[in-house]
């Protein structure tokens, strides 16, 4: 038995959400009729494993399998209903048929991460948590990223899946007051799932143990409380062999198939990344990890030049007529990222603000740190994100330690967005913007956090703030949409999009 189910009220606004995002990402979802971007890969791997050929792959396999899975499941329905096909080594496939299962999961994203939130806030007041949930939920429903790759047969959209899920359980697990063990056990299943799509689907992992590392509220009195080994001993097992163990099993039908073992499959994959690093030539595409933040060099997915568009396939206001461009960026919505980064950054400041004020003030150091900060204008930051003038519903309520909430919202959105940004600091090899999925789900979760908090206060101004930055966010989602999904645009259109000389 876990806490209340959330109020009718968030059901109803997530599963307007999931509608939304399921009817994006399903739209004209096989209008591409050929392989688009790294789909040149994953779909033949794919097929690979349903024809019992496997080809090796520099990543761990659960991302095909699911792949294959779509593919198989569709087999039936792309004939009876004559879907168009096209020709993959020799197998003629309907696009849609490899496309679906992306669409399926990555329509679910929102709600996830909508999910997330709610078991995050915990003990907040329950108005808070709603706005919080239902704003986190719609602003993953504007970003723009997870939308490519939800309509494309790639991987990256499943390691941000089952890391996110993972956490949720983790979570959920904390705030059971029956059975927290299943909940753990799903945590550790689903931790192990993302780290065998993609090595990097870590980053959530990491998160769980940086967070549990840290100190917390004791969740039982302190005579009931377990000691630390014992305590230490149940999260190794959970965040430690069980994820280990799942990890190491999804690879057994890919093993059974090539004869090799764990050992030489992994050798290889090693050798295949660090050659990857070595290359002299590497991809036009490359960002470095420094420049994720700001969304410095996103991905050209697709570039197709045409002729007279398709007005079928055209959504108002994006009519074109003559010579149109037919591309997909693999960006996110820019006014969602930057933002979202600007969030991170003011949570992060307000932490070293409330440390320094721990210390006390008399210290010089601090003192001097507090004072260079506020000349960099972390005043205003201060008095929206700090405790000052902190209106009553944003309070945490008693009811907190009883739950067990294992660290305030704040520490919970930047350790775990530091877990899936600064270990890419140790990676030599060529690095692309969709390795910053992760980050990105968190800076999201970090924005909606102080929206829901300034649309909670008092303050006019806070309130009018906030709801002009959700208002940009949907614009430039409507802005940038068509290089999401590949609309015809004339040349003009498109390079109005470009706002920076790297994005093209």
């Amino acid at each position: 038995m876990v806490q209340p189910s959330p109020p009718r009220a968030l059901q109803g606004g997530l599963l307007g959400l999931g509608l939304f995002a399921l009817g994006l990402r399903f739209w004209h979802l096989g209008r591409l009729s050929s392989l688009v971007f790294d789909e040149v890969y994953y779909v033949p791997f794919a097929l690979g494993y349903l024809h019992q050929t496997p080809a090796f792959d520099a990543h761990p396999p659960l991302g095909k399998y699911l792949i294959a899975l779509g593919i198989s499941l569709s087999r039936g329905p792309a004939t009876w209903l004559h879907w168009p096909r096209v020709m993959v080594e020799a197998d003629a496939l309907s696009p849609v048929g490899f496309r679906w299962m992306n669409a399926l999961v990555g329509a679910t994203l929102p709600v996830l991460l909508a999910a997330l939130a709610w078991s995050l806030s915990s003990g907040y007041d329950r108005r808070r948590r709603i706005r919080f949930s239902l704003i986190t939920g719609g602003l993953m429903g504007l970003e723009g990223l997870s939308l490519v790759e939800s309509r494309l047969a790639l991987i990256n959209l499943y390691w941000l899946w089952f890391g996110l899920l993972g956490q949720w359980c983790w979570l959920v697990a904390g705030q059971a007051r029956a059975n927290p063990q299943l909940w753990r056990i799903a945590a550790g299943l689903a931790l192990g799932a993302a780290m065998n799509v993609k090595w990097n689907g870590a980053g959530f992992w990491l998160g769980l143990i940086l967070g549990e590392c840290l100190p917390r509220r004791p969740s039982t009195p302190p005579a009931k409380a377990a000691s630390p080994g014992l305590l230490w001993g149940r999260r190794g097992f959970y965040l430690g062999l069980l994820p280990l163990i799942t990890y190491s099993l999804l690879w057994l039908p890919h093993l059974a198939l090539t004869g090799d073992t764990l050992g030489q499959v992994h050798r290889q994959i090693w050798q295949a990344h660090q050659s990857i690093g070595a290359d002299r030539s590497p991809h036009p595409y490359c960002s470095a990890w420094y420049t994720w933040p700001l969304m410095l060099r996103p991905v050209a997915y697709y570039h197709q030049a045409l002729g007279q568009a398709d007005q079928l396939v055209m959504m108002a206001p994006f009519r074109a007529s003559g010579e149109t461009i037919q591309a997909i960026q693999g960006m996110g919505n820019p006014v969602l990222w930057w933002l979202g980064t600007a969030a991170v950054l003011a949570l992060g400041l307000g932490q070293v603000s409330r440390w320094q004020k721990a210390k006390g003030s008399s210290q010089s150091i601090a003192a001097g740190v507090r004072q260079r900060a506020e000349s960099l204008g972390e005043a205003w930051f201060l008095r929206t994100v700090g405790s000052q003038d902190t209106p009553r519903d944003c309070q945490p309520l008693a009811q907190v330690q009883a739950l067990g909430r294992t660290q305030p919202v704040e520490m919970w959105i930047l350790i775990n967005y530091l877990a899936n940004w600064l270990p890419w600091l140790l990676v030599s090899r060529c690095t692309f913007l969709y390795h910053a999925l992760g980050m990105v789900a968190f800076s999201t979760l970090g924005l909606a956090w102080l929206l829901s908090r300034w649309l909670s206060a008092g303050r006019r101004s806070h309130q009018a703030l906030a709801l002009g930055m959700i208002v940009a966010i949907a614009l430039g989602f409507w802005f940038w949409l068509p290089v999401w999904l590949g609309l015809p645009l004339s040349p003009e259109a498109l390079q109005r999009r470009w706002w920076l000389p790297s994005w093209i």
